[in-house]
């Protein structure tokens, strides 16, 4: 009895083999989408572009099309602790209630799905409240979506990871001392015409923001 369901199961095997062969019904993984800068829909999302210079710490302070806004000094150019290329952006505010952020908005398709993707480096120890993403969608214009509406298209999990450090995450994990990977795709809203990249960083914390990327993958899995 059982040699016959021995027998029985490697019938089953060979039939299934010969039938990947044939590929017929075999399941195929897709292949992950091979970044190119073409791609992104960031400008200087590499952090390689900089201009001007801060009399306080006489580092360049303006990353080429971002959004800093007022930031004291906060955000500057960084040449040593980079993830590639020559630069990545340093995040440091120099007090409380100053917030060191990068931000910009980029044109996004209703429906499609965004891949979200950078690198980040938090220098130990973190005395103030954890660095974040902070990022919007927006119908036009400058008003964001209220979060009441938001919350009509994400759970909570899926939430975390434009406000938040991922997927349940209220900020990004405090592994400090090495780059760190946020790569994450949402989908961009029925009503959503406009999505705003942003990442903060408080009082107490130092970090390096590198590599950042936001691709509509519809685009490009045809």
């Amino acid at each position: 009895m059982m040699e016959r369901c021995w027998c029985l199961c490697l019938l089953v095997l060979c039939l299934f083999m010969v039938s990947c062969e044939q590929d017929k019904g075999c399941p195929e993984e897709e292949p992950e989408l091979e970044l190119a800068p073409i791609m992104n829909l960031l400008k200087n999302g590499a952090c390689e572009e900089w201009t001007g210079r801060s009399p306080l710490i006489g580092k360049k302070n303006y990353l080429v099309g971002w959004s800093l806004k007022e930031n004291y000094g906060s955000v500057s150019q960084e040449s040593e602790i980079v993830y590639e290329g020559i630069s990545s952006a340093r995040l440091s505010s120099p007090e409380a209630g100053i917030t060191a952020s990068i931000s910009q908005k980029v044109e996004v398709s209703p429906g499609h799905t965004l891949r979200i993707r950078f690198h980040y480096y938090i220098e130990e120890a973190c005395t103030g409240t954890k660095p974040r993403m902070y990022c919007y969608f927006r119908e036009g214009g400058s008003d964001n979506i209220p979060n009441d509406v938001l919350a009509t298209f994400y759970d909570d999990a899926t939430w975390g990871i434009i406000r938040g450090g991922g997927y349940g995450l209220s900020s990004f994990p405090l592994e400090y001392g090495e780059w760190q990977l946020f790569d994450y795709t949402i989908q961009v809203p029925a009503i959503a015409h406009y999505f705003v990249f942003e990442i903060h960083s408080y009082a107490g914390t130092m970090m390096y923001i590198d590599d950042c990327w936001v691709v509509d993958i519809n685009m490009y899995n045809q």
